[in-house]
C-alpha cells in the first residue's frame, strides 16, 4: 500500500510539471474559475495567483519573472533581482509612515506591473513615476496605470519610464523613493551615490523606503541619510497566500538635507538576512 501510495504521488507531480496541463491550467477561463476555489488556487504559484488588489481594481499585477526574463544583458542579470509584486497593504502602511507627503514626487524604482505605484495613487504625492527595465512589464505597467487615471481621476498621474534607475534623471522637489528590494549591492550602492549627487544639487528632501531591505548596509553607510523609520509590517489577513512570506521588513531613511522629526520608535534596529529575507532584529 505504501508503493501504491507513492507512486500515486510522483503521478500527481508528474501530471502538475507537465507543459500540457500547465496550459491548460493557465487557460484564462480555467484560471478565472479556479482562481475562486481556495483548494484549487493551491495549484497556482503564489505569485501568479488571482490577487485580491487586482480582482478590487480591474488590474494585472500578479506573475514572476526571473532575472535574466526581466532583461538580456547578461552583465546586469546578476545585479538585478526577480520581478514579484509587493503586497499592498505592506505599501500602504510604509507610506502612511512617512506623514504630510502633499509636496513630493513617488518614484516606485523597479515598478514592475505598477501595483506599488497604483498604491501611492491612493496617497496626495504631486505624481508617481514607475521606472521598470523590462519592456513587457513597463507596458503591463502603463495599461494598469491608464485603468487607474480613468477610473480615478483625481488621483496623482501616473507615469512609467522604461529605463534603468541608474541612468533615469531625477524630478525636481522632493522626492519619496519605494523600492521592494529590486537590486543587488552593487546598484544599490550606485543608486545611493546617485541620491548624494542629487541632495548635493537641487533636491531638497529624499524619503527612500525599503520593503525587504536585504542591503541596508548601503544606505546606513551613508552619511546623507538617517534612519526615519523600521518596522516588520504583517501582510494583511486577505494577502496571506498571494506571497511566500506573511511579512515584510520595512526600513525607510531620509535625506540629511531637509530632514524632518520622526515620530516613530525604535528606528535603529538592526537589519539581518535569513535566507535572503531582511528581518529586523530585536
Amino acid at each position: 500500500m505504501g508503493n501504491v501510495k507513492v507512486n500515486f504521488r510522483k503521478a500527481v507531480r508528474r501530471m502538475l510539471s507537465s507543459s500540457l496541463f500547465k496550459r491548460i491550467l493557465y487557460t484564462p477561463t480555467i484560471k478565472n474559475r479556479l482562481d475562486h476555489a481556495p483548494l484549487a488556487r493551491r495549484l497556482y504559484r503564489v505569485w501568479d495567483r488571482g490577487h485580491p488588489f487586482d480582482k478590487q481594481y480591474g488590474l494585472d499585477t500578479i506573475g514572476f519573472l526571473a532575472a535574466n526574463e526581466i532583461t538580456p544583458d547578461s552583465d546586469l542579470v546578476p545585479q538585478i533581482v526577480c520581478y514579484a509584486g509587493s503586497q499592498p497593504s505592506i505599501v500602504r502602511k510604509a507610506l502612511a509612515a512617512l506623514g504630510s507627503i502633499e509636496d513630493y514626487t513617488l518614484i516606485d524604482f523597479g515598478c514592475g506591473k505598477g501595483r506599488a505605484a497604483v498604491v501611492a495613487t491612493e496617497f496626495p504625492f504631486r505624481r508617481v513615476i514607475g521606472i521598470e527595465l523590462s519592456p513587457a512589464l513597463a507596458a503591463d505597467a502603463r495599461a494598469n496605470a491608464a485603468s487607474i487615471a480613468k477610473r480615478f481621476p483625481v488621483r496623482p498621474p501616473i507615469t512609467i519610464a522604461e529605463a534603468n534607475v541608474l541612468d533615469f534623471t531625477l524630478p525636481p522637489g522632493k522626492i519619496a523613493i519605494f523600492a521592494y528590494h529590486p537590486f543587488g549591492l552593487e546598484i544599490m550602492t550606485k543608486v545611493v551615490t546617485k541620491l548624494e549627487a542629487a541632495l548635493a544639487g537641487d533636491t531638497a528632501h529624499i524619503f527612500f523606503v525599503y520593503d525587504n531591505p536585504v542591503h541596508a548596509e548601503a544606505l546606513d553607510a551613508s552619511p546623507e541619510f538617517k534612519r526615519f523609520y523600521a518596522q516588520d509590517i504583517p501582510y494583511d489577513e486577505s494577502e496571506i497566500g498571494y506571497g511566500v512570506f506573511t511579512f515584510d521588513a520595512v526600513v525607510i531613511w531620509q535625506s540629511v538635507r531637509g530632514a524632518v522629526s520622526t515620530p516613530h520608535k525604535a528606528i535603529d534596529r538592526r537589519v539581518q538576512v535569513v535566507k535572503g529575507k531582511a528581518e529586523l532584529a530585536d
